[in-house]
């Protein structure tokens, strides 16, 4: 049995443009690596001294898929005692540990997905039905695993503002059970859209579990307040799900995705805000979930 919920994800160059990819978690949002974003410093004395900005973001990029994070961060700090500028104080505040560290309940836990994840990638991929409700338009995986790795250890490297996306792995004890996503992430807003795909039966709280791991750390680390999610109107179990952990159905998108066959297929849209009220909200439930 699979458990999917999500909206539709960005894939490589598409990015920015909805495809029926999310409703469910986009799991294998094994994608191209983005460009470096660049970071122009503002202030006065800018230029004097200072790393070029596409130079430095390309070394810090480089300096994260080398698995050097602290490295970049030693890098930043350097670059901040130089030039104190807010767009590198945005960029050292990507750069910070939490980032990548584990999300831990008390039956579940959220890792950064990577190459590890491989065999569980290639598992919901081949599992058509699981598919069907995750992402019915993905594009095959590279048969290699060698190039799915790359792909897989570029998107655990990258950073917010470089791929507007972050993905965890679902455990479940020593189970890897499936993927939480967060895309199309604008830290200016503060908004982003969420995925989630359980693939198998792994318990009643599992799913709800990932769910609130991840809410507390959009809210209290990514300063993320607005969260939605799209879902494919057959998918009532999904959305009476959503609607359980707190999710407010806003209406539905006719005619959204086109599918192979050609027919456009509708998409429902659920949206939280994430601000004290909807804690308050949902704390007998992160009680019961979270402990």
């Amino acid at each position: 049995m699979s458990r999917s919920t999500a909206s539709p994800a960005t894939t490589g160059t598409d990015r920015g443009k909805a495809s029926d990819a999310a409703v469910e978690g986009d799991a294998a949002q094994t994608v191209p690596a983005q460009q470096p974003t660049s970071v122009k410093p503002s202030g006065a004395g800018a230029t004097a001294g200072a790393h070029s900005p596409t130079r430095l973001t390309a070394h810090l990029q480089h300096l994260r898929r080398g698995g050097q994070h602290a490295a970049a961060r030693a890098l930043l700090a350097r670059a901040l005692a130089r030039i104190p500028d807010p767009a590198l104080r945005q960029l050292a505040w990507q750069h910070e540990p939490f980032w990548w560290a584990p999300l831990q309940g008390p039956r579940v836990r959220l890792v950064r997905r990577g190459p590890g994840d491989i065999e569980l990638v290639r598992r919901c991929w081949a599992d058509a039905e699981f598919m069907r409700h995750f992402h019915r338009g993905a594009a095959p995986l590279p048969a290699d695993d060698t190039a799915l790795a790359e792909l897989l250890r570029n998107e655990q490297a990258a950073i917010p503002s470089e791929s507007q996306a972050l993905h965890w792995t679902i455990e479940v004890g020593d189970t890897k059970a499936g993927f939480v996503s967060i895309v199309n992430i604008s830290l200016r807003q503060r908004r982003a859209e969420c995925l989630i795909g359980i693939h198998g039966d792994h318990g009643p709280f599992a799913y709800a579990e990932a769910a609130h791991l991840m809410f507390g750390f959009l809210a209290e680390r990514a300063r993320i307040e607005r969260l939605t999610a799209h879902y494919y109107p057959e998918n009532q179990r999904a959305i009476d799900s959503a609607v359980a952990l707190g999710f407010e159905v806003e209406g539905t998108l006719r005619g959204y995705l086109r599918e192979p066959d050609g027919r456009r297929s509708d998409l429902v849209v659920a949206g939280m805000v994430l601000d004290p009220a909807f804690f308050e909200r949902t704390a007998r439930l992160r009680q019961r979930v979270l402990g």
